[in-house]
């Protein structure tokens, strides 16, 4: 391409850009302006041109940008060369709004020069504050939610209107990732496209306050959990259900399983699939808690007409301070879960006539102790 070519084409991209573009000397001196450079900043091409491009900055970034000139000339680095930077712009009439300026170095016939090309991200920021104070709002939201269902749980256990987690948490948690996944794309969205329209930024919030409305709706769903299904009771065998809750999940290969309940023990009368998920809980707290191995031991009892599951484990314990509300809704040590499996778990076993009691000790083990109906087989 001859040299006019180039240079009619360097002017045509000058005159028809959308951002501003300033070329300075070493000396910070401004040598070109385009027009969006006018439209941004208010100041005519006579008015810029000879004079430092620090007119267009209010201190300290003025005074920062004339440092880098400065190192630049003395260490021949250009620090920030290549690196985009949030700055403050000055328009003529005093007025600051804040831009993005990324700057090139470009030499020409032994001359440096640096084109600056600076952005209006006014819009922008005002879409981060916005989103911020989406984010407060449903914190707080979410914090007003957590109250109200901690008291409504206290009622439900009352009222045993306490609903498995089983059957409820999948749908749970669908239903709250969804819309999360969609807060996590629009704040995306909103901090990382440059110079997103109006009607974007607009439609980006709807989403978000939007989304925020769906997980305050689950949350208050929670609070209306609805109540245990009435158990279907038959005579069932006790060890073929604690091996089948066995299987269902993954045991560590240091914990050593001895299932000590006889073949021939009494049968108990009871709701199978309910029962399942009382020894499903109690399996899974137990290889939990031996995270280093140990042993899980299972022994059956007969007492009355009830027969007594001890379900042993050789793990970390828990302590007095928690020992007497870990049957309790919403009451968890550990740092992920809601809380619900034991408290669920007691209120399944005294739907079919029976019990859950516990006891433990730090660094030596936990034994639950269940209280089964039986009956004639």
């Amino acid at each position: 391409m001859e040299r006019k070519q180039q240079q009619a084409l360097l002017a045509a991209i000058m005159e028809s850009a959308v951002d501003a573009i300033i070329v300075i000397s070493e000396q910070g001196v401004v040598l070109q302006v385009n027009p969006a450079t006018e439209r941004l900043f208010g100041f005519s091409p006579e008015e810029v041109i000879g004079q430092n491009v620090s007119m267009l900055m209010p201190p300290p970034y003025s005074q920062e940008h004339d440092q880098y000139l400065e190192n630049y000339r003395q260490t021949g680095i250009a620090k920030i060369i290549g690196i985009g930077r949030e700055v403050v712009g000055r328009r003529k009439d005093g007025s600051t709004f804040p831009m993005h300026l990324a700057v090139s170095k470009v030499q020409t016939e032994g001359l440096i020069r640096f084109a600056g090309i600076v952005r209006d991200i006014t819009d922008l920021k005002r879409a981060e504050w916005e989103l911020r104070e989406l984010n407060e709002d449903l914190e707080q939201r979410v914090r007003e939610r957590t109250e109200q269902l901690r008291e409504a749980q206290a009622d439900l256990v009352r009222a045993e209107k306490m609903a498995t987690l089983g059957e409820v948490s999948g749908g749970i948690a669908h239903e709250i990732r969804n819309p999360l996944n969609a807060l996590r794309t629009s704040a995306y969205y909103l901090r990382n496209v440059p110079s997103p329209t109006q009607e974007k930024i607009r439609e980006h919030l709807r989403r978000i306050e939007h989304q925020v409305l769906i997980i305050d709706n689950v949350v208050t769903a929670l609070t209306d959990v609805a109540r245990l299904p009435d158990p279907k009771t038959e005579f069932c065998d006790l060890r073929r259900l604690i091996c089948d809750a066995l299987r269902s999940v993954r045991v560590d290969p240091a914990i050593h399983v001895c299932n000590d309940v006889p073949e021939d023990a009494p049968r108990i009368f009871a709701d199978p699939n309910q029962i399942q998920i009382v020894l499903n809980n109690l399996v899974r707290n137990a290889i939990e808690a031996m995270p280093d191995g140990g042993s899980l031991t299972f022994r059956a009892v007969p007492a009355g007409p009830f027969l007594q599951l001890q379900v042993c484990d050789t793990g970390t314990g828990i302590s007095a301070e928690h020992l007497g509300k870990i049957l309790e809704p919403l009451y968890s040590t550990k740092t992920r879960g809601m809380g619900l499996g034991l408290s669920i778990s007691k209120s399944i076993l005294a739907k079919n006539g029976g019990a859950l009691e516990v006891d433990s000790q730090v660094n030596q083990g936990t034994e639950f102790r269940i209280q089964l109906p039986t009956g004639r087989r």
